[in-house]
């Protein structure tokens, strides 16, 4: 393939190109039952975009140590099994990545999760040949929303302009505090208020709209 377009672009992976947000609020909503919690939209918007770690330390308002080691072996194993079985790709974001395929324009993934699981997510929704590189939460010293993993992917990609796609705050702040446009996909899983940072917000990600941020 050339590339005529100087520029790249870095997706997150989880709620921006796989429904992986959706399927954590199922399992956070049984697990915390088994408790007695019922969990409110904010408290699951609390536990969206951060690393495992940080989603479990959130109970700690709830939960004793013990409790809260249980819930994160328990979360660890019935997340995986959500993935193996309902993880999908969402049409819009993998009918972008084709295009921008097609154009020669190359792409990357910087997530909280691991590089590991981000690979899986990848290769099971069938979007593992449209990525060049993957910056997972295991390759930096801070995950988002500290600039480390945009500031890594920005420089793998090694072009002129690099805009990134995320739908959450955390992931916003690492943007652009890497100095990154910010295109913002609102799915559902934040408070539209919290994507304001954002250089442009969006309902649904498209090639024409990553196009425009590189050229602003």
């Amino acid at each position: 393939m050339t590339c005529d377009v100087g520029f790249g672009v870095v997706f997150d992976c989880d709620g921006v190109l796989v429904n992986t947000e959706e399927l954590g609020w199922q399992v956070w909503r049984s697990l915390a039952g088994d408790y007695g919690i019922e969990l409110t939209l904010s408290d699951l918007r609390a536990v969206t975009g951060c690393t495992d770690e940080e989603s479990v330390s959130y109970f700690r308002k709830w939960l004793d140590e013990l409790e809260l080691a249980e819930l994160g072996r328990r979360f660890t194993g019935v997340f995986a099994a959500a993935r193996r079985e309902e993880l999908c790709s969402y049409p819009d974001a993998q009918e972008t990545l084709r295009e921008l395929r097609a154009r020669g324009i190359p792409v990357a993934v910087a997530s909280n999760s691991t590089t590991g699981d981000v690979e899986a997510a990848l290769a099971r929704t069938g979007l593992a040949a449209l990525v060049d590189g993957i910056v997972g939460a295991d390759q930096v010293t801070s995950p988002k929303p500290a600039p480390d993993m945009y500031e890594r992917a920005a420089a793998w990609l090694a072009r002129d302009v690099v805009v990134a796609v995320e739908d959450s705050p955390a992931g916003i702040a690492s943007a652009r505090a890497a100095g990154l446009p910010v295109l913002a996909v609102d799915r559902g899983a934040f408070d539209p208020a919290s994507l304001v940072e954002a250089t442009a917000v969006v309902q649904v990600v498209s090639y024409s709209q990553l196009e425009a941020l590189a050229g602003s």
